[in-house]
């Protein structure tokens, strides 16, 4: 059966995180990287001659190197404010999701290299920088991490693969106007708007898990037909990854009902 959501949620946290300044040295992994991602994604957009790119990979290149230098207490010629490290690191993880949104979604990164791989990869260390300043953020990463443990997380998983499916998808369509991106679209779709209500109404997902099981699987079979189709969809990163989450995770999800009723 799908499970709910219990006391698992009230337990202690998994990541720290209070919104105050942490120990420098905890720092200089994710700041490290966030100057390692920026530096690879800068000269990935320069090579594009991408100006969009490039002020993303500059900004934050920028930043990040304050911040490794701060957490490595280099001295500087002029100190940086107490506040420097908090507001920075939001600043980052607000800057890098956007730039993720725009460059592998729309491009110039939306194929495979060094500019998608490094455009993500700084997402994913800015998120890591900002964890020990915002207890909003530890706790909301505390909680996915929590959720998405069993057949409910399978649900959210799938809900959240489908929403990637159906922005990507978008992000082609208006580029393309190719009726497999509107079908990828639709698709992804109806599968983030089903699993969202689904996730909405956990008691209802648990009594009819078999049939839920059964509905997505079968849905997402039509994933597997996109995946043959050679259109601007299926040849971006994000759409044919995410296409093909969404299928293994609903079989992995059917498979877990097997010997329901």
């Amino acid at each position: 059966r799908i499970a709910l959501p219990g006391s698992a949620m009230d337990a202690a946290p998994l990541f720290g995180g209070g919104g105050g300044a942490a120990p420098a040295s905890s720092d200089v992994g994710p700041a490290a990287a966030l100057v390692l991602a920026s530096t690879f994604e800068l000269v990935a957009a320069a090579s594009l001659s991408s100006t969009a790119g490039i002020a993303a990979g500059a900004v934050s290149a920028a930043l990040s190197g304050l911040l490794l230098a701060l957490t490595l207490a280099v001295k500087l010629p002029t100190p940086l404010p107490a506040t420097f490290a908090p507001n920075a690191t939001r600043f980052l993880l607000a800057w890098w999701s956007l730039a993720c949104l725009g460059l592998t979604f729309t491009g110039p990164f939306t194929t495979l290299g060094n500019g998608h791989l490094s455009t993500w990869g700084a997402l994913f260390a800015s998120v890591a920088a900002a964890l020990p300043y915002s207890g909003h953020l530890a706790r909301a990463v505390d909680r996915f991490v929590r959720l998405a443990k069993g057949d409910f997380g399978l649900l959210l998983l799938l809900c959240i693969g489908s929403a990637v499916v159906a922005l990507q998808a978008f992000c082609s369509y208006v580029h393309s106007r190719s009726g497999v991106d509107a079908w990828a679209l639709a698709v992804g779709l109806v599968s983030a708007a089903g699993c969202g209500g689904l996730l909405s109404q956990p008691g209802l997902a648990a009594q009819q898990a078999r049939i839920v099981s059964l509905a997505t699987a079968g849905w997402w079979t039509q994933g597997l037909v996109i995946t043959f189709l050679p259109h601007d969809f299926t040849r971006t990163v994000n759409g044919f990854l995410a296409v093909w989450t969404c299928i293994l995770l609903s079989l992995v999800l059917l498979n877990s009902t097997a010997g329901g009723a």
